[in-house]
């Protein structure tokens, strides 16, 4: 219809300077508007930049864990204070399974608009993809930033045999292929990271993965472990109602929430440690700038907020922001450290 009012309006345009022409008469402008004018359209060069009216509509967040467990608390202690920033309600929806690809692939296959976000870590964002075909990379995503940096602890239950790190690799050794260790997932650094200390130690042991460290402290209460490696945060209520005991950090500086218990690498039992990057939200690859640096924005307006910090002390963690940039180079520095380390093995 554009298209044919446009023709209609040049060919009256015609006709009138043929008619004024004739008359002696000078052609009346058709294109210069008066000051009272609407400006004419702008070029499709010109249009506003892709995103700059985000958010229209709700956000979903998508958590590649168990409900329950520090991520998912996480996410849904930042959600509030995101809605604030964005002013459209935030969704968080957990899709535990597939060691953290079913959220990954959906965040990632979405319209890259914004409006789909997804958690990740080093477990569904590195390791799975490094160790599995599951359809995606590191480089399918585009970052928003981190908040969150847990170090691991190993546990054991309180009443256990095990009263430091030594005495379960004695036990091990002593018993090959009976002592139970659960991880928080099949690609989980506590997976990769007990297979390099197996490597490391020459041990045998039944390395048991879980969807998520929720499932994972459950299997340990109900004595169907021997012991757990988990992210600090999910153990440390367990520690203080004196039902677990942190035997070694396995990351490679002690935890500020437990800081009385030696690393690994302290008690000379070296190939345990590693070092995750922190956890953070993604967004699907092409998301517009626009739209990434208002994410960005809120999620470190999130970290700031008071209530925000009060809610993740609660649950044991500290809010630490790193920028996309900051958080991207994370991820290709662990993704290259990992392409090597699992190579080995």
């Amino acid at each position: 219809m554009k298209r044919k009012f446009n023709l209609v309006s040049v060919s009256l345009s015609i006709v009138l300077m043929t008619v004024l022409s004739a008359c002696g008469t000078s052609p009346v402008s058709t294109t210069s508007p008066s000051p009272s004018s609407p400006p004419p359209a702008t070029s499709a060069g010109a249009q506003p930049a892709a995103g700059s009216d985000y958010p229209t509509k709700p956000i979903q967040i998508l958590v590649p864990f168990s409900a329950g467990g520090a991520t998912d608390l996480s996410v849904r202690a930042l959600a509030p204070k995101l809605e604030k920033v964005l002013g459209q309600k935030v969704e968080v929806i957990d899709k535990p399974g597939g060691a953290g690809a079913l959220s990954m692939n959906e965040v990632i296959k979405a319209k890259p608009d914004g409006y789909t976000v997804g958690f990740t870590s080093v477990g569904p964002g590195i390791i799975t993809p490094l160790t599995t075909e599951v359809g995606y990379t590191t480089k399918d995503f585009d970052a928003v930033g981190g908040y969150m940096d847990n170090p691991y602890a190993l546990a054991v239950s309180a009443d256990s045999k095990y009263a430091k790190l030594q005495d379960l690799v004695d036990d091990i050794k002593a018993n090959p292929n009976k002592v139970r260790i659960g991880t928080t997932g099949p690609s989980s650094p506590s997976f990769i990271g007990l297979q390099q200390f197996a490597n490391t130690q020459g041990l045998k042991f039944q390395l048991i993965p879980f969807n998520g460290g929720v499932d994972a402290v459950n299997a340990l209460l109900g004595n169907n472990l021997e012991a757990i490696v988990n992210v600090d945060s999910e153990v440390l209520s367990y520690i203080k109602d004196k039902k677990f005991k942190a035997l070694a950090i396995v990351t490679k500086k002690r935890s500020a929430i437990l800081p009385d218990v030696q690393t690994s690498d302290e008690q000379n039992l070296k190939g345990l440690t590693f070092a995750p990057p922190p956890g953070g939200l993604i967004v699907p690859k092409g998301t517009p700038a626009a739209v990434v640096s208002k994410l960005e924005n809120a999620l470190k307006q999130a970290t700031q907020d008071a209530d925000v910090k009060k809610s993740f002390d609660n649950i044991f963690i500290e809010p630490i922001f790193s920028s996309a940039v900051d958080f991207r180079k994370a991820y290709d520095d662990t993704n290259a450290f990992y392409g090597q380390t699992l190579k080995k093995q």
